[in-house]
């Protein structure tokens, strides 16, 4: 169902109250408001640096919130956003009991255009306006999957397909304004808070997967150290475990280990090799058994005693660079 705030907001009612969005389709594009290059982009460096600040504790991602704020509020010049301080088109709800402006709006109902009155949050100023939005996206748990991501064109299909808009279109208008303007230099920007690992995006599934591709040590001796950082008590890699650090690791919220990582690794052998020991020959390393069972301890192969497959498990890490040196 379309909605387009009087003359200047055009706007998506999205279901169960929740937002209503641009739709600049219905009355006319952004770009033809009447706004100067350098309206634009102080336009975007405010929004941007409140928009970073917003990622630090809400983890939503600053490209997304931008390009939102410009397709919603047609760069500022709307009614609602201008007056109202209302930049992203968020009706009130049910659950909202603060300030409200009711402005004549335009719904579609099946295809055709019906000139109705909507219930729009107000605020006062544009810190206000912009907590609101925070407030809005993470108090809805359709969007909590938004929480963390960190690639936009992701961000983008996820709040379309969240609830936010009903446009079929809003997720390629997003993305187009992002990289027309290039809105990612927002993201790359972010503040990382001192002591704690940048977020990971919200698809990963893997605690090892999530850490590797943020850079990060994910060896299951480093990982016992995330836990015992992170109060999640006697560390063993299970699931719930896992999916603990995992879910901090999405927000942002995952201490790293007050000493930091202090793993050495030994290099890659050859693939060629099927032997554990001549490997280790290969690359000048101690390949004596007592010397092996210090490699396996500090790759958590417990009870080394020389079998075939733990020798196979100590071999597929050496080939891989990934088998850490005992201290």
């Amino acid at each position: 169902m379309k909605k387009t705030v009087a003359v200047l907001m055009a706007s998506l009612m999205c279901m169960g109250g929740a937002a209503a969005v641009a739709s600049p389709d219905v009355v006319k594009p952004v770009s033809a408001y009447a706004i100067t290059q350098s309206q634009q982009q102080q336009f975007i460096n405010n929004l941007g640096t409140a928009a970073q600040k917003g990622y630090a504790q809400y983890r939503i991602l600053p490209s997304m919130t931008i390009a939102q704020a410009i397709l919603e509020s047609a760069w500022g010049q709307s009614t609602l956003s201008s007056r109202y301080y209302n930049f992203f088109g968020m009706k009130a709800g049910s659950n909202y009991h603060g300030e409200t402006v009711t402005l004549q709006t335009t719904e579609e109902i099946n295809g055709v255009l019906v000139r109705v009155n909507g219930t729009f949050r107000a605020y006062h100023s544009f810190d206000q306006g912009i907590e609101g939005y925070y407030q809005f996206i993470t108090g809805y748990s359709r969007y909590s999957n938004l929480i963390g991501e960190t690639d936009y064109k992701a961000a983008c299909r996820k709040i379309r397909e969240d609830g936010w808009a009903t446009d079929s279109g809003y997720t390629n208008k997003l993305i187009s304004l992002i990289e027309r303007y290039d809105l990612t230099r927002f993201d790359t920007m972010v503040p990382v808070t001192e002591g704690y690992f940048r977020a990971c995006a919200s698809s990963y599934t893997s605690i090892v997967d999530a850490l590797n591709s943020i850079g990060a040590e994910s060896s299951f001796a480093y990982r016992k150290k995330i836990a015992a950082a992170n109060n999640i008590t006697n560390y063993s890699g299970t699931p719930a475990q896992n999916t603990t650090m995992l879910n901090l690791l999405k927000q942002s919220r995952l201490k790293k280990p007050s000493s930091g990582p202090s793993i050495v690794y030994f290099p890659a052998c050859g693939q060629s090799y099927n032997s554990i020991v001549d490997a280790l020959v290969s690359i000048g390393a101690d390949s004596s058994y007592n010397y092996r069972c210090k490699i396996a301890a500090a790759n958590s192969i417990s009870g080394y005693s020389g079998t075939p497959a733990q020798n196979t498990s100590m071999l597929n890490l050496l080939k891989a660079g990934k088998l850490i040196k005992p201290n």
